[in-house]
């Protein structure tokens, strides 16, 4: 959750005088342009605020409520908006490079025309003698887990963008470039890409209808082309693993891989506990009887994976890709952290795509399945009394599922 300020009533009323002396400049009635660059405006009610070509360089919106505001044209240049509210506003052409965006809901928002490239602020002095200066600060437009379902991105700048996990659905990108974004689980079922540029863009496990699949094709896009491929490699990897769990870390190095191709890997009953493989693919994977505890395999694609007998207790597969998946006589457990029993770590999959997976688990102790799709799949009561289903997609014989 999002941690937002709490601001003193004079900060506020500074704000305040900010907004009003805005909105009296964009409506040509006086008053003066608005620079909030850097200002923390996290938590701030905004809802329908006039910040049109508002500077807000740097400035931390996190949290903050701005459904419906106008925003067009306004420079956000590596702004912090982290699971702000923005359902509804009107983003227009306006500068959002490097911004921070993740868990943010953007819901039928306008950013046609927005730029959501890499951002960069200028060097900055060291106070030598010399007048050096340090490198400029720059990176991705960060959009990981935004909601952008209806939002219109017509001709918008993406480059680059990383929207791992985004909702998209039935988002209108005609013209937009996406070139080299990250589309990692990102939902772009019935999205709009007539004209879209999408050379080098990551799309392994992205949910994708047929028509949008169709498109890629026409196109030649292949959506795990840009994946590390690592299977060469793995034995030397997961042997070096070993040798840091069993030295409690003083040997070996953690496994530890983003973005990397493991389709068809053969894991059976390896031991990789609290190992790292987010954004990877395993689809077709052989992981039956491994050991997952605490492991993260976060937006993950495992379609078609064998994870009879695992142990996924404590596992995070966050939107992760299972459909498909054999999970049959696999742990889901929560685990006690230290032994407190009082902060379980749950096995997490929400979100995740769980769609004619064979989810008969041994048992599913406080897993979190909030709205995962587990269309068409095959549960027992193990999985439906030991786990938070809230929000999710059942198969219609749940209730009925033999024990």
């Amino acid at each position: 959750m999002t941690q937002t300020t709490q601001h003193s009533r004079g900060y506020i009323e500074e704000v305040r005088k900010h907004l009003l002396f805005h909105h009296k400049w964009v409506n040509g009635r006086g008053g003066r342009q608005a620079d909030l660059s850097f200002y923390d405006l996290s938590g701030l009610p905004l809802a329908r605020s006039v910040l049109r070509n508002a500077k807000l360089v740097g400035a931390s919106l996190s949290g903050s409520n701005l459904a419906l505001a106008d925003l067009q044209a306004s420079i956000l240049l590596m702004a912090e908006m982290e699971g702000a509210v923005l359902d509804g506003a009107n983003l227009l052409g306006a500068d959002l490079r490097g911004a921070n965006f993740n868990g943010a809901s953007l819901a039928e928002a306008n950013l046609s025309g927005a730029d959501l490239r890499t951002g960069v602020l200028g060097a900055v002095s060291t106070g030598n003698d010399r007048g050096a200066r340090d490198p400029a600060w720059s990176r991705n437009t960060q959009m990981i887990d935004a909601k952008l379902g209806r939002a219109l991105l017509v001709g918008s700048r993406l480059e680059n963008c990383d929207l791992t996990g985004a909702e998209l659905a039935d988002a209108d990108l005609s013209g937009a470039d996406l070139s080299g974004a990250i589309l990692i689980a990102t939902d772009l079922s019935g999205v709009a890409l007539k004209n879209a540029k999408l050379s080098g863009a990551i799309l392994s496990g992205a949910h994708l209808d047929e028509q949008v699949a169709a498109l890629l094709a026409d196109q030649g896009i292949d959506p795990r082309a840009s994946l590390t491929p690592v299977i060469d490699r793995l034995p030397e990897l997961v042997a070096r693993h070993r040798a840091w769990l069993d030295s409690g870390g003083a040997q070996g190095a953690r496994l530890e891989l983003d973005q990397a191709d493991l389709a068809g890997a053969r894991l059976s009953g390896v031991d990789l506990s609290a190992a790292r493989l987010q954004r990877c693919d395993l689809s077709g994977a052989d992981l039956s009887g491994a050991t997952l505890t605490m492991a993260d395999l976060a937006y993950s694609r495992l379609a078609g994976a064998d994870l009879r007998d695992a142990d996924l207790s404590g596992c995070g597969l966050r939107r992760a890709d299972l459909t498909g998946a054999n999970l049959e006589g696999a742990a889901l457990d929560d685990i006690a952290i230290g032994g407190d029993l009082s902060r379980p770590w749950p096995t997490n999959l929400q979100g995740a795509r769980l769609v004619d997976a064979d989810l008969r688990c041994r048992s599913a102790r406080g897993a979190m399945l909030r709205h995962a799709d587990l269309t068409g799949a095959r549960v027992n009561m193990a999985l439906l009394r030991g786990s938070d289903t809230q929000g999710a997609k059942l198969p219609r014989a749940a209730a009925s599922a033999p024990a």
